[in-house]
């Protein structure tokens, strides 16, 4: 999350791996395809995914695995998964998992990780990027004074669910406050606001947007994103938006809570990541960085942009 930082390119190799695993990998093994919910078509890269891979691991079991797993009952997913791998040992997309989920042993990780080399490369590539990017957006300190770059820097504000009658909630108003102060400080940068969820017919991005024009921010500088319903699609949709309109690196609003979490996210979707907003400059949060068990939100989060299935 440093400037000048060579910009990361895991979203695009990540897609170019799902189309090599589905042409070439044959019958023996798996293939990690985006997750409809939530993939974005890259605007320099297009690869049409092939739905019909052959898969080695039993449907149910996949399935149980990583519905236990996404929904935080690891001790339980882990288990699943482990039975999986052992029914179905020339899996990819399961060999993948047992790699991102090793979190607190370094030498199951290691023997994972090299079964699935075995068995795909480029997806262990893809997903050895994926969890240095992790580990290092759990570790280091973040910049809240990040030097901008005008136009080449886009600020962008993560959406938070609105009240029933379209309403903002006090912690959205807060990102806001905190990318206006980027932003005055930055006049020439892009404001991206991301969040779909409608409520009263209005979403998040339209909501944001409007309380930027209400609070001085031209409306030509403002860009809405207005599908996304989870961080993964924030990272996915803002980070492609971000490109289109020219921006190479990204400052990030959100709450300090969420800050690791969606800095890995945007990361491995292929952002660079210079910094986070604030609007408290002499007050700025504690942040500690966060054990290896304590990533596993961030884990899931990371198969879901790789485009690992989330069902079989």
């Amino acid at each position: 999350m440093r400037s000048g930082r060579a910009q990361p390119t895991i979203r695009v190799a990540v897609v170019t791996c799902a189309a090599a695993l589905a042409l070439g990998t044959g019958m023996g093994s798996a293939m990690a395809q985006p997750d409809p919910s939530t993939a974005k078509t890259d605007t320099s890269t297009q690869v049409t995914a092939v739905t019909d891979a052959p898969r080695s691991a039993d449907a149910q079991q996949y399935n149980d695995a990583q519905n236990a797993l996404v929904k935080g009952r690891y001790v339980a997913g882990f288990a699943a998964l482990d039975a999986v791998a052992a029914a179905a040992p020339d899996d990819a997309n399961v060999a993948a998992l047992q790699t991102f989920y090793a979190t607190a042993d370094a030498d199951a990780r290691a023997q994972h990780s090299a079964r699935l080399r075995t068995l795909s490369p480029m997806l262990a590539d893809a997903v050895d990027r994926a969890i240095a990017v992790i580990d290092r957006a759990a570790t280091e300190t973040i910049d809240f004074a990040p030097d901008t770059d005008g136009p080449r820097t886009a600020i962008v504000v993560l959406g938070l669910g609105l009240n029933r009658d379209g309403s903002m909630a006090p912690e959205l108003v807060e990102r806001l406050r905190a990318a206006v102060a980027v932003a005055e400080r930055s006049p020439e940068s892009p404001i991206v606001v991301t969040g779909g969820n409608p409520q009263s017919g209005i979403t998040e991005a339209e909501a944001m947007k409007n309380w930027l024009i209400d609070n001085e921010i031209a409306a030509d500088r403002i860009h809405t994103e207005a599908t996304a319903n989870s961080t993964v699609q924030n990272a996915q949709r803002a980070t492609s938006l971000a490109a289109e309109i020219g921006a190479v690196n990204l400052v990030l609003a959100t709450t300090p809570s969420h800050l690791r979490r969606a800095i890995s996210d945007f990361e491995i979707a292929g952002a660079d990541v210079i910094g986070a907003a604030t609007d408290t400059p002499d007050d700025l949060p504690d942040l500690p960085a966060l054990a290896p068990t304590a990533r596993l939100g961030m884990t899931v989060d990371a198969t879901k942009i790789l485009g690992i299935p989330r069902t079989y």
